[in-house]
């Protein structure tokens, strides 16, 4: 019998539904791959998944429950990463899961279970770091806005972050390579949108009198501090890397 491969959107509800379908076709003769991500291939019969946010519930639910809040943590950040096997990697780490349970966490000799791990991995340094460089505008709306271009999907994660630190204020990140954005309003907690346009873009970048004000007066004391004989680019550049240097 041909195999058969569930093909979902790529976002971590979009997997969890095609997990919760491949379980029901059968688990010995089914895969999961994010659309776009990987090329078909013969013999193979592929099934368009539609996300289902209750299906994605459930498995969310069934991870939470029998297994750990840590395993779940592992696979949320794993799912938000750019590599075009991650799916496969988190439907075969948590076949295992729930036969094993928590202890997985120690199978790291397990190729799923260190793919895993090492996917979150990635993800978790790439928004820790956007932690430290993630600056914000005033807009002429009085709303907070900062752009952002990772590596991988950390909108989220990044949000959470703020969301706890900023929850009195409007604020609105946005991802430039995904189209995405997470949008706060005050005293709420932080939505995510999908399919940003290159209009709502344009719409975030009209800063208040007040923002081009600061902005030039930061510039002047950098400048003014700044030692010549003391520059150094390469420290520099180690320090904060030029990819993160496009918005701040």
């Amino acid at each position: 019998m041909d195999k058969i491969t569930c093909v979902c959107e790529d976002s971590v509800d979009g997997i969890f539904t095609a997990i919760y379908k491949a379980w029901e076709i059968g688990t010995s003769k089914t895969s999961i791959e994010v659309k776009g991500m990987k090329t078909m291939t013969l013999f193979t019969e592929y099934i368009e998944v539609k996300t289902d946010s209750e299906l994605a519930a459930k498995v969310a639910a069934s991870i939470h429950n029998k297994i750990s809040q840590e395993v779940y943590l592992y696979i949320y950040r794993a799912s938000l990463s750019d590599n075009p096997d991650k799916a496969q990697y988190i439907y075969e780490f948590l076949l295992k899961a729930f036969r094993i349970g928590k202890d997985i966490i120690h199978y790291l000799q397990d190729e799923s279970v260190m793919k895993v791990f090492e996917l979150a991995r990635k993800v978790g340094n790439e928004a820790h770091r956007y932690l430290g460089f993630v600056r914000f505008c005033e807009l002429e709306n009085g709303i907070l806005s900062a752009k952002i271009n990772p590596l991988v999907n950390v909108v989220s994660i990044v949000a959470q972050h703020f969301a706890d630190r900023l929850h009195n204020e409007n604020w609105v990140i946005l991802d430039t390579t995904r189209n995405i954005a997470a949008v706060h309003r005050d005293g709420y907690g932080f939505i995510l949108t999908n399919n940003i346009s290159e209009q709502d873009l344009n719409r975030f970048s009209n800063k208040s009198e007040n923002e081009e004000k600061y902005q030039l007066l930061w510039n002047r004391f950098f400048d003014t501090i700044a030692i010549e004989e003391r520059k150094n680019k390469k420290l520099q550049q180690q320090l904060m890397p030029l990819r993160y240097r496009k918005y701040m």
